[in-house]
């Protein structure tokens, strides 16, 4: 029976005290359950998790991230601990001190990782978004390996730090890829970067602009002959994913709104990357000159991405009202057919039955689920199994996936694949292909966490 697994992080801040859980929550095409995972809170955070090849003979291990912050909600250092899921015993403990780049700056705000197999396994490649005290984002790589019979990881001495060029503005990095191509590997890089004038708590006070990518050596973390960094993709890029031989794309176009009528992003794309670094516009959202009924399909931000081995796309638009509710649709194509920077709704159809308007919780994301032919979707804070016909069963939500139950008010925090997926897709490239981060904690792409405060007690007063 083929089964596709995700490893989920929860976080509860109506709990007292606030913690975080992981859980392990599979499907064989039907209604999604709960089949493993830490049996105990992890104290005073929001964690992320991500599968990876631990090497040096160690097997498959699970990197669990907390993002920890001050008494004033600034972030401080992430602590990191790595487990192994067949036991769920601690292989590696937390740092006591941060983890510091070469310069001294501490790794802060891991938010995605790439884990290489064959000789590269035991190398974390990441994206640390950063973005306290005007840092930008880095691109780094953690070394997890043996020292006797102890595992260790490390901070390489290598890193890239990406350099904004928006006027004030601060980049900060969200996604990258490992590739190979030729025999030769590569890492692919993504930043945001925008500037900031007034209350956090504003989107109107955020200026957006292009998103920055370049392709990195490995072993260096330094840009490539022809490698960028470039400042060609759409503002507020949120994914990075290869397919076929390019890299795709998946932009909001600026700030995060939440008003009502609903508010969106003309700038928001999908597009198509070379790895030339060639930008191609593929899908965007309607226009300020599309007033006709016809087009009400297409006023939202365009959010998400994902690719089946066959080629089929799933794509979520959607934004937010003003009470923090996100109103979209859920669509399905061929991702050949996503061309000509057209409509979304010219180049994909809505599925039928799934509507996500009006839906509670801050999470969005598609993960491929290959196994199934079918595709994991976080709609809000619910967590289903869809195909092209809508969903499979039904979906699991926060509080039962997270066994917290009525207590406090458990979240999604994020999601990732879990092995063996990350290994079959590593044919193509290899990412531990994770949702997104919830937006109370780094909302509009774009909130550094000494900014947290203004908006929890935004959010909290709705």
């Amino acid at each position: 029976m083929s089964l596709s697994t995700v490893v989920s992080t929860f976080y509860n801040f109506g709990a007292s005290p606030a913690a975080g859980r992981l859980k392990l929550i599979s499907s064989s095409g039907s209604t999604p359950t709960v089949t493993g995972g830490l049996p105990n809170d992890i104290p005073n955070t929001d964690p992320i998790a991500f599968y990876f090849n631990g090497g040096s003979g160690t097997g498959i291990r699970i990197l669990l991230v907390e993002r920890n912050y001050d008494k004033n909600y600034k972030q401080t250092f992430c602590t990191l601990s790595v487990y192994d899921p067949s036991s769920w015993t601690k292989t590696v403990n937390e740092n006591s001190s941060a983890y510091e780049y070469s310069d001294g700056a501490p790794l802060l705000n891991i938010y995605n990782i790439n884990s290489p197999g064959g000789t590269d396994a035991g190398t974390l490649y990441g994206a640390d978004y950063t973005g306290t005290d005007n840092d930008n984002g880095r691109i780094f790589k953690l070394i997890h390996g043996k020292t006797g019979s102890a595992e260790t990881l490390t901070l390489d001495s290598h890193d890239y730090q990406f350099v904004p060029t928006g006027s004030g503005a601060t980049a900060h990095s969200v996604d990258s890829v490992f590739n190979t191509e030729s025999g030769t590997d590569y890492v692919y890089a993504a930043a945001q970067q925008y500037s900031l004038s007034g209350s956090p708590s504003n989107p109107a006070n955020y200026t957006y602009y292009n998103s920055i990518i370049v392709k990195l050596d490995p072993g260096t973390l330094t840009p490539v002959s022809g490698g960028g960094p470039s400042a060609s993709l759409a503002p507020n890029v949120f994914d990075l994913q290869y397919y076929g031989g390019s890299f795709y794309v998946t932009a909001l176009g600026g700030a995060q709104w939440n008003q009502t009528p609903i508010k969106w992003n003309y700038t928001s794309r999908i597009q198509k990357v070379t790895t030339g670094l060639t930008v191609t516009d593929l899908v965007r959202p309607a226009d300020s000159t599309e007033t006709d009924p016809e087009y009400d399909n297409d006023k939202f931000d365009i959010r998400s991405l994902a690719i089946l081995e066959d080629g089929t796309a799933y794509i979520i638009n959607g934004s937010y009202d003003s009470n923090f509710a996100f109103k979209g649709h859920l669509w399905h194509a061929n991702i050949a057919d996503l061309t000509g920077d057209d409509l979304l709704s010219h180049t994909a159809q809505i599925i039928s039955g799934v509507l996500t308007s009006t839906v509670n919780g801050y999470l969005w994301a598609l993960l491929p689920a290959d196994e199934l032919s079918k595709v994991w979707g976080m709609l809000g804070d619910t967590l289903g199994v869809y195909d092209a016909s809508g969903i499979s069963g039904s979906a699991i939500d926060a509080a039962t996936a997270s066994g917290w139950g009525t207590i406090g008010s458990a979240a999604f925090n994020a999601i990732s694949l879990a092995m063996p997926t990350v290994t079959r897709r590593g044919r193509r490239a290899i990412k531990s292909v994770r949702g997104f981060v919830h937006p109370v904690l780094v909302s509009r792409a774009g909130m550094s966490q000494d900014e947290y405060d203004d908006f929890m007690s935004s959010y909290a007063g709705k």
